[in-house]
């Protein structure tokens, strides 16, 4: 499977539900985010279940559900709002409400290299601070780690200027933006674990920024070294 790439057609989306339905989990409730919840599966499905994973921008999201159910434990996860509705989730796959809190990814409580993997699905364009977000993440992984991250995306810039996410300015990364953001990662301690694949010819998703259409961007940046 590659990683780091572009979403490119709707065969993609139906070959990652049937990936997470091999696996017994179920796909993404809108059915265009099962390719990047499929890439962020793929990859943990490999992991050591002992591994500290730490899901950003948890609330609604069913990454820790779908790692509590592939036998995971150390599962944590933050937001700027936790529903209820996620927390009642919380119960029913077993996970504890305790290692789910309130808290700004900029900015967070973790401890230094406390984490194996972070993964973060469909968050940096709400309103994130691509700088803070690469050096706080770059603090609380440990050598070696993972961050995995999906975004919205097209190459040329689009214009979001009406759509927010609970106050705060959504924005569609162009191309440019995302080789900066590529940059702002390596200044702390990334690299991509393979390059990326920026392919793309067509916009599969609409609806979520008043109706411009766009598509998703997964990448996956490796901690190779610490700055502290």
């Amino acid at each position: 499977m590659k990683y780091n790439s572009v979403l490119k057609d709707m065969q993609e989306v139906d070959e990652s539900i049937e990936y997470l339905k091999s696996v017994n989990l179920f796909p993404h409730q809108d059915k265009i985010k099962s390719w990047d919840t499929s890439k962020m599966i793929h990859i943990l499905n490999k992991a050591d279940r002992r591994s500290y994973v730490l899901d950003v921008g948890c609330n609604d999201c069913p990454i820790l559900p779908m790692l509590s159910i592939l036998g995971f434990k150390e599962l944590y996860g933050c937001d700027i709002n936790i529903s209820s509705s996620f927390v009642s989730k919380l119960d029913t796959y077993g996970l504890s409400k305790d290692s789910v809190g309130i808290q700004n990814l900029e900015n967070t409580t973790y401890e230094n290299e406390m984490f194996d993997y972070v993964t973060s699905l469909s968050v940096i364009e709400h309103g994130v601070s691509i700088e803070k977000y690469f050096k706080e993440m770059s603090r609380i992984l440990k050598k070696e780690g993972l961050l995995l991250t999906s975004t919205d995306f097209w190459e040329e810039k689009l214009d979001t200027s009406n759509s927010c996410f609970f106050g705060s300015p959504d924005i569609i990364f162009s191309l440019n933006e995302i080789k900066d953001a590529i940059n702002i990662a390596e200044k702390n301690g990334f690299e991509l674990i393979e390059p990326m694949d920026f392919t793309c010819k067509e916009k599969f998703v609409t609806g979520f920024h008043n109706d411009v259409d766009y598509t998703f961007l997964f990448f996956v940046f490796k901690k190779i070294k610490s700055l502290n």
